[in-house]
């Protein structure tokens, strides 16, 4: 079951996407893959509630980006780029998850799409 929250402004939900795509980059500079890939999935679950709030006033309590992106009616490009990185969410927390490890070269792609989705979010928030 899916619930829906307490809005909170979408102006700072986000700048705490921005924060987690600066945090993302740094970490990922830093060699803490993991960690980036946390940030990027971070970046883009706070941008598209973002964008929730800003058109319902509410958001939707899940980290399926897929989701969230097809609720706000994201193009199916922003939908595909969701469904690479949600699997960061617990990949980067988990340790004794199954599934792809996080290297380097798979958080910069994490990061990559997450600019993409919250680039794509800014454009359509007045």
């Amino acid at each position: 079951m899916v619930s829906t929250g307490n809005a909170g402004s979408a102006e700072e939900w986000l700048r705490r996407a921005r924060r987690n795509a600066r945090a993302a980059a740094a970490l990922l500079e830093d060699g803490f893959a993991d960690m980036a890939a946390f940030h990027a999935q971070q970046t883009a679950e706070f941008a598209l509630k973002a964008l929730q709030i800003r058109s319902s006033g509410t958001f939707t309590r899940s980290h399926d980006l897929p989701d969230l992106a097809n609720r706000v009616g994201a193009p199916p490009r922003i939908v595909k780029l969701c469904a690479s990185l949600t699997p960061a969410y617990v990949a980067a927390r988990y340790p004794d998850v199954r599934g792809a490890h996080i290297t380097k070269r798979r958080a910069e792609a994490y990061v990559d799409a997450a600019r993409r989705i919250l680039r794509w979010v800014r454009r359509q928030i007045p």
